[in-house]
């Protein structure tokens, strides 16, 4: 292994990175020291033990969106690759080969999830078929307003009879998955029968709500162009309800600097 290392500062001196604790900058350095030249380090929490950091540190720099923290306990440094240039006659390639199978480049050159890359992939076609990548093309035109919101009567009435929602459900299409979540997306999380109508009292109380969760879930929904991203995004929904769902969406946006599915995982994951 390399006994030099660089950083770069446009990882280490943004506001970001510098409103972390100082020893969970601390811990990036030393982790960033004792990486392969891939990136990778076996040994995260000897190292964290090492130089007195905390759990909390580590946990900071995976959701600061600094490390990705596989199921054997390695940890990647996702800006690797935006620090650091090994020569080809240096290069040592890591030992942690199933991890690294896990992981790709984006357009930035930092690592993220082969999962997380896959809209990308389908852009050319490479993974999906075009014409399946087009958005709406699978869903049911009545549920879809301007792109970005539900049909009234889909939210507030469930107009959709059983036929209706059976007849959608049984097409073996990719992004299928958004007509059958419409149930318990139009009911705030609950699993309510679609045919079920708001009483007029109960539907002014909470048209507010149920309009803004099921704009959140729906709108996001279409930017996963990825059946897998989507499979677990209804997944997340049925265990823990649309509500929740919405607000770790929105928490997203609003705090990271690079809103990725990954990212969404972890705020759930946490839940």
């Amino acid at each position: 292994m390399a006994q030099r290392r660089m950083f770069s500062q446009k990882v280490t001196e943004t506001d970001k990175f510098l409103d972390m604790a100082l020893t969970a900058q601390s811990l990036y350095f030393h982790l960033g020291m004792n990486a392969d030249d891939d990136g990778f380090v076996g040994n995260p929490k000897s190292i964290k033990r090492m130089i007195g950091a905390s759990e909390d540190d580590l946990k900071a720099l995976v959701e600061k969106d600094y490390l990705i923290v596989f199921d054997d306990g390695v940890v990647v440094i996702k800006d690797w690759l935006v620090s650091n240039y090994v020569k080809k006659d240096r290069y040592t390639p890591t030992i942690y080969t199933e991890d690294m199978k896990l992981i790709g480049l984006d357009k930035n050159k930092r690592y993220q999830f082969v999962s997380d890359l896959e809209p990308e992939r389908n852009q050319v076609g490479t993974d999906l078929e075009p014409e399946r990548n087009q958005v709406g093309t699978e869903m049911s035109p009545e549920c879809i307003q301007d792109g970005d919101k539900m049909e009234p009567n889909c939210i507030q009435s469930g107009s959709k009879n059983k036929n209706q929602i059976s007849s959608e459900n049984s097409q073996p299409q990719q992004g299928q998955g958004f007509s059958s979540m419409e149930p318990n997306w139009n009911q705030n999380g609950t699993k309510m029968d679609p045919q079920v109508r708001l009483g007029k009292d109960r539907l002014s109380k909470s048209k507010d709500s149920l309009n803004t969760t099921s704009t959140t879930l729906n709108s996001y929904y279409k930017k996963l162009e990825s059946p897998k991203s989507q499979n677990e995004l209804k997944a997340f929904v049925n265990e823990l309800g649309g509500d929740v769902v919405a607000f770790a969406i929105t928490s997203m946006f609003e705090n990271a600097d690079r809103p990725t599915f990954a990212y969404l995982r972890s705020i759930v994951n946490h839940h």
